[in-house]
């Protein structure tokens, strides 16, 4: 059968952007693949008349649910979800008492330690809490945490135990940020939009921050590995500084800098297939993919250092 017109595909393409679905397989056509970059970039700098559709468009498309547009992703949460490893309790307390946190499930996990499931906003994070953690490590990783009152949060979190990495003040690049390490090393960069070209209005609560010493290289990568989309992406002066890139309904940031390489859950609906691609693209395997009775999973970890565990839950077996 002849291939689709282009004009089509890009349609379909799109639609999905606009939609906030995965659009990922567009990278995989190299005719398309360059228009839908674009397309991802000019979506956030649309004119007045097509800013207010695209509003209309989202808010209907919001109505519709998570499990709706990916069966894999379990219910409140989104398809890229940090797990945080810790050596012992205290790191939920602190995000309670800073960030407003609530627990909504704990259980004793297989190798001895705590599994906890935490809500931030419209964000769901993993906790894992001694034990022996099996493949994923204990280790610090880093997240943008958007707030209502950036300064208020950033005394709330230093009361709470964390220590200051930055005091609150207006950023060039659209917020009001300050910056804090939690008790446990974990860096969260506290911020408010600052107008309607702030990349807080598209991003959720808590999201990733990947740091890599080549960024550029890292973001090729992700494209390759996770089927990721890069949104926008800022140079300087031929450097990369930094970029926004969406898997499924999640997105990551990424900037250049020393690794804090951290854990995600990734939902997917094929993980033996997202784990084939990643190994392909380079990372190397941690956990071959297999049943567990939390769903069907693999990890691999990246020449940075992060990890990534593709999963589909039992709820949502084939």
């Amino acid at each position: 059968m002849a291939e689709r017109p282009l004009f089509d595909r890009l349609d379909e393409t799109v639609d999905a952007i606009v939609g906030r679905r995965d659009a990922t397989a567009a990278l995989r056509d190299a005719e398309l693949a360059p228009l839908a970059r674009l397309a991802a970039d000019l979506r956030h700098y649309p004119g007045a008349e097509f800013r207010a559709r695209l509003r209309a468009t989202l808010q209907r498309r919001t109505t519709m649910t998570t499990t709706a547009m990916n069966p894999a992703v379990r219910e409140g949460f989104s398809t890229v979800t940090p797990y945080i490893r810790v050596p012992g309790e205290g790191l939920v307390a602190f995000l309670v008492q800073a960030f407003d946190a609530t627990e909504t499930f704990s259980t004793r996990g297989g190798g001895g330690g705590m599994h906890r499931e935490v809500r931030i906003g419209d964000s769901m994070v993993m906790i894992g809490e001694g034990g022996d953690g099996g493949v994923m490590p204990v280790r610090p990783s880093a997240f943008h945490l958007f707030v209502a009152d950036a300064d208020v949060t950033y005394r709330r979190a230093l009361a709470a135990g964390g220590t200051s990495l930055g005091e609150p003040a207006d950023r060039p690049y659209g917020e009001r940020s300050g910056f804090v390490a939690d008790p446990f090393g974990n860096h969260w960069y506290i911020a408010t939009p600052l107008g309607p070209r702030s990349v807080g209005h598209a991003l959720r609560a808590v999201t990733p921050f990947l740091h890599a010493p080549d960024a550029a290289a890292y973001d090729e990568f992700l494209q390759r590995a996770l089927g990721a989309v890069e949104e926008m992406r800022q140079d300087e002066g031929g450097e990369f500084r930094y970029a926004r890139l969406r898997v499924g309904d999640a997105a990551l940031e990424l900037g250049t800098g020393e690794a804090m390489p951290g854990s995600y859950m990734l939902y997917v609906m094929d993980p033996d297939g997202s784990y084939a691609q990643a190994l392909a693209a380079g990372a190397r395997s941690v956990m071959p993919v297999s049943d567990e009775p939390y769903g069907r999973v693999g990890g691999v970890e990246d020449a940075v250092g992060n990890q990534w565990f593709f999963t589909r839950p039992p709820s949502a077996s084939r």
